[in-house]
C-alpha cells in the first residue's frame, strides 16, 4: 500500500511539473530549442541507453519526455495561428498522414512497436510545428543561434573524448558509439555530424564582419569545419558543398570565401587520412572509406527491394504501411531490418504517396519561398542573428540533400520551424503592405 502511495505521489509530482514546463514552453521559444537539443545530446552521448524511466513493461526515454512536451506545446500555440501559409499546411498534411500511419499500426501490429517506429519522425515534425508558431526577431533568432553553437561544443567534446579512448586508449567514462563506428575515426552517427556541419555552416557569414564577436566565430568554424571533414561522412561533405553553393550564389564575395575555407579543411582532412590510412581494431580503412560505393549500393539494393514488395499492395500507395512492420528485405543475400536510409523513401513507405508529397512540397516550397527573402532586399546578418535569412536557405538546401541518404535529426525541426516562421513573417508583411518583400523584424510573440 505504501508502495503505491509513493508511486502515486511521484506521478503527480511529474505531471504538475510537466504542467508548468509546457506553460514555459508555449511562451518561450528558447528554452523549447534549449530542450531539443539538449535530448539530442542525451543520445548521442547515450545511444541506446538514454536515461529512461519503466511504466510496466514500456520504457520512456527521458528524451521522449522533452519532445511529447515539446509537441504538446506546439499544438498549445498552434490553435493561437489565425492563417497558415501553404507551407505551413504542407507539414500539418504530413502530421496527419503520420497520424494515421500511428493508429494503424496500435491497431494491427502494436501501442509498443509502432511507437518506437515513429519516435524519429515525433522528434522532427514536433519542434518544426513547435518554432514555426514564434515570430522571428533578431533577438530571438540569434539566442537561438547561440545554443545551437553551444551544443556543438558539446558535441566536439564528446567527439574528442571518443577520439582519445580509440586513438589513444584513455578511458574517461563516454559510452562508445555503436551504429556510427562503422571506421575507427566515425564515433558519432551521421545525424550527429550533420548537426555538427549545420553549425559551421551557421558561422559562415561572420567571415564577412570584422568585430569581436565575429572573430569568435572565425575560429570556431575552422574548429567545426575541421572535425566535420575528420569526421569522414560523404553526405555530410556533399551537403555541406551545396550549403556553400546557395550561399555563393546569393553572395559571390562571401561564397568565396566560405569554398576556400572547405577547401582548406579538405586539403587538411586528406593529409590525416594519407598519414593514418589504416583504422582501429580491424576497420575499414579511412581513405578508402572516402571513396568506396559499396556503402551506397548497399543502400539502393535495399531501397529497390523495399519499394517493389510494398507498391504490390494498392493500398500502400494511397496510405504507405502502418508505423511497427519493420522494413525487412534481402540485400547481397543477407536479411536486413535496418531503417532504409532515405528519408523520402521511408516515408513514402509509411505514409504512402500523400505524405511523400506533402514533405517535397514542405522542403522544395520553403526553399523557394527562402530564396525571395534576405540578401537580395538588404536584410542584413548583423540584423537577424545567426539565423539571419541568408543562412537559412543554405540549411534548407543541405537538410534535402541529407534526405537521400539518411534522417533528420531532432534538431532538424528546429531548422524547418525556423524556416517556416520566416515565410510566415514575409506573408504577414507582404499582407501589410503589397509589394514589399523584406521580412520585418517583430518581437516574440504569439501568432
Amino acid at each position: 500500500m505504501s508502495q503505491l502511495l509513493l508511486t502515486g505521489i511521484t506521478l503527480l509530482a511529474l505531471a504538475a511539473l510537466g504542467v508548468a514546463l509546457l506553460e514555459l514552453l508555449v511562451r518561450r521559444a528558447d528554452l523549447g530549442v534549449a530542450l531539443v537539443l539538449f535530448a539530442m545530446l542525451l543520445q548521442a552521448v547515450f545511444v541506446e541507453r538514454v536515461p529512461s524511466l519503466y511504466l510496466g513493461s514500456a520504457r520512456v526515454e527521458l528524451s521522449d519526455v522533452v519532445f511529447v512536451l515539446v509537441l504538446g506545446a506546439a499544438v498549445a500555440r498552434l490553435l493561437r495561428v489565425r492563417s497558415f501559409t501553404p507551407s505551413l499546411r504542407w507539414l500539418l498534411l504530413l502530421g496527419l498522414a503520420l497520424l494515421l500511419s500511428l493508429g494503424r499500426g496500435m491497431l494491427t501490429i502494436g501501442a509498443q512497436p509502432a511507437i518506437n517506429d515513429v519516435r524519429q519522425y515525433l522528434e522532427f515534425v514536433g519542434p518544426a510545428l513547435y518554432i514555426a508558431t514564434f515570430r522571428p526577431s533578431p533577438a530571438l533568432y540569434d539566442r537561438l543561434g547561440r545554443l545551437w553553437l553551444t551544443a556543438a561544443a558539446g558535441m566536439l567534446l564528446l567527439v574528442t573524448l571518443r577520439w582519445l579512448a580509440v586513438f589513444a586508449g584513455v578511458q574517461l567514462g563516454v559510452p562508445a558509439e555503436r551504429f556510427g563506428d562503422d571506421t575507427a575515426i566515425r564515433v558519432i552517427d551521421g545525424p550527429y555530424a550533420f548537426f555538427l556541419a549545420t553549425a559551421a555552416v551557421l558561422t559562415l557569414p561572420a567571415w564577412q564582419l570584422q568585430d569581436r564577436r565575429a572573430s569568435r566565430l572565425r575560429a570556431y568554424s575552422l574548429v567545426l569545419l575541421l572535425f566535420v571533414m575528420l569526421l569522414d561522412r560523404r553526405t555530410v561533405w556533399v551537403a555541406m558543398v551545396v550549403g556553400v553553393v546557395v550561399l555563393m550564389l546569393r553572395n559571390r564575395r562571401f561564397g568565396k570565401k566560405a569554398l576556400a575555407l572547405l577547401v582548406a579543411a579538405a586539403i587538411v582532412t586528406a593529409g590525416v587520412f594519407i598519414a593514418f590510412p589504416g583504422g582501429a581494431s580491424g576497420q575499414e580503412p579511412l581513405a578508402r572509406s572516402a571513396t568506396s560505393s559499396g556503402t551506397l549500393t548497399w543502400r539502393v539494393v535495399g531501397w529497390q527491394e523495399l519499394v517493389s514488395s510494398w507498391s504490390e499492395n494498392p493500398a500502400n500507395w494511397l496510405v504507405g504501411e502502418p508505423f511497427g512492420g519493420g522494413f525487412q528485405r534481402q540485400v547481397e543475400g543477407s536479411e536486413v531490418q535496418a531503417h532504409p536510409h532515405n528519408f523520402y523513401i521511408e516515408t513514402m513507405l509509411r505514409t504512402g504517396v500523400i505524405g511523400l508529397a506533402a514533405l517535397l512540397a514542405l522542403s522544395v516550397g520553403l526553399l523557394r519561398a527562402l530564396w525571395r527573402t534576405g540578401g537580395r532586399t538588404g536584410v542584413g546578418w548583423r540584423g537577424h542573428g545567426l539565423f539571419g535569412p541568408e543562412v537559412l536557405p543554405a540549411l534548407v538546401a543541405m537538410q534535402i540533400v541529407w534526405f537521400i541518404t539518411w534522417v533528420p535529426g531532432p534538431e532538424q525541426g528546429v531548422v524547418t520551424g525556423l524556416a517556416l516562421a520566416v515565410v510566415a513573417a514575409r506573408a504577414r508583411a507582404r499582407r501589410a503592405r503589397p509589394g514589399v518583400v523584406a521580412v520585418r523584424a517583430a518581437a516574440p510573440a504569439p501568432a
